[in-house]
């Protein structure tokens, strides 16, 4: 059976102290085998309960996940919390696609440069 985290049913069960922290100790493989609307959905519900109860750590995460600020800022002026959970949501996975796609064209340049030098120290 599913483990079934971030969902609306935890915002109703979390701690006395309002945070989902319980949830920091989840292996990064389960992340892995989620669909992207499940993704979504969970990250969402996490970014609404930073944005109800720690800001500021929104903040930060924001800033390590490198979301551009203007972007996360217009984000922020939506009309409602829901609304604005979903928007920084996207924005999050937006980067963070981003950065793969990046990693993976630098990886294989460095690998087809790798692949040149070779066959230039067997032409010598």
């Amino acid at each position: 059976m599913e483990q079934n985290i971030f969902d609306e049913e935890d915002m109703k069960n979390q701690g006395e102290d309002g945070n989902l922290d319980k949830y920091q100790q989840i292996p990064v493989a389960y992340f892995e085998s989620l669909s992207g609307d499940e993704l979504s959905k969970r990250l969402k519900v996490f970014i609404l309960d930073l944005l109800q109860h720690d800001f500021h750590r929104l903040c930060n995460l924001i800033y390590r996940h490198d979301v551009a600020e203007n972007k996360f800022n217009q984000a922020l002026s939506n009309p409602d919390m829901e609304a604005q959970a979903a928007a920084i949501a996207q924005l999050v996975i937006e980067r963070e696609m981003q950065k793969i796609t990046s990693r993976k064209a630098y990886r294989e340049y460095k690998s087809s440069k790798k692949e040149q030098a070779g066959e230039k120290d067997l032409n010598k």
